[in-house]
């Protein structure tokens, strides 16, 4: 024998009945990706769901006032408010 060629002994027989995925497996495998991808985009929106909400309650209005607070204001109340902001912000900027 020749030192080039290589023999292999008991080497099992290459079975070629494997064609490929069928159409159903196709199937199968699209719609599992599909749902997961349907699951990760509910938990997603209800993250962002939560966040909203809590800077929503917790955000700036949350921080000045309550919320039975800010369920009682009238609008003069507001005008108020913005006014005494402008004029504090003005005071602010006269410093610089």
């Amino acid at each position: 024998m020749n030192e080039n060629t290589v023999t292999t002994v008991n080497a099992p027989a290459r079975p070629d009945t494997w064609k490929g995925i069928t159409l159903e497996e196709l199937r199968m495998r699209r719609a599992k990706a599909l749902l997961k991808r349907e699951v990760e985009k509910e938990r997603m929106n209800n993250v962002m769901d939560n966040v909203r909400t809590r800077v929503a309650d917790n955000g700036i209005r949350g921080f000045l006032f309550s919320n039975n607070a800010i369920a009682g204001l009238k609008t003069a109340d507001y005008a108020l408010l913005g006014w005494r902001l402008v004029t504090l912000l003005l005071k602010l900027r006269r410093r610089k």
